[in-house]
């Protein structure tokens, strides 16, 4: 008699699972998705996804992991791509409002997890943290080579420009999550612009 393994089910994708659980959880939050219907939408039984992720807990935080790569870095990106600072901090709130601003799914799953009941919620709001940390590390950075420069005035600061920006980002999300329409997401963002920069020279 052959005995059968244990195996990850014939074609599981991992990073295709992860993508559906970053997709319900973003939606339902974590007390509102049962695995079981993570694994009916991936196609694979509920043990078969506990093999590969972990129990709830741990497939929520791997969902965050997922999550700030596919949908976080796209953002910090578009600030990255514009040489002109203007422009470059334009093209971030305005990707953090068409991100954040689905029909199924608004605002920040990031938050969303960092705010639910999970066993692991400390890790994933450390990790949300971090992650906020980084980006402002990386928006400083940008204003102080400006200001060096004599593009921007040097009040504010480097570091308090990075960290309103940041704010912004989840001050757009949250309204974005109560359901505040695109377009005036967009406007908004855009006259935020200038309050962020200050009198550029």
């Amino acid at each position: 008699m052959v005995k059968r393994t244990r195996g990850r089910p014939k074609g599981f994708i991992p990073d295709e699972a992860l993508d559906r659980a970053v997709e319900m959880f973003w939606e339902h939050g974590y007390e509102g998705v049962d695995v079981e219907r993570i694994a009916q939408a991936v196609n694979v039984t509920k043990p078969a996804l506990y093999r590969a992720f972990g129990d709830k807990s741990t497939l929520l935080l791997k969902a965050v992991e997922r999550y700030a790569i596919t949908y976080g870095a796209p953002i910090l990106a578009a600030f990255q791509a514009e040489p002109d600072i203007h422009k470059a901090v334009t093209a971030f709130c305005e990707a953090t409002v068409n991100l954040s601003s689905g029909e199924a799914r608004g605002g920040c799953m990031m938050v969303a997890a960092a705010l639910g009941q999970s066993e692991r919620v400390t890790e994933i709001r450390s990790y949300l943290a971090q992650g906020l940390t980084a980006a402002a590390d990386v928006f400083a950075k940008r204003f102080e080579k400006e200001m060096k420069a004599g593009r921007l005035t040097r009040t504010p600061s480097a570091k308090v420009r990075a960290r309103a920006l940041v704010d912004l980002m989840k001050g757009l999300q949250l309204r974005a999550k109560a359901g505040i329409a695109r377009e005036q997401l967009l406007e908004d963002a855009r006259s935020y612009v200038p309050l962020i920069l200050g009198k550029q020279i």
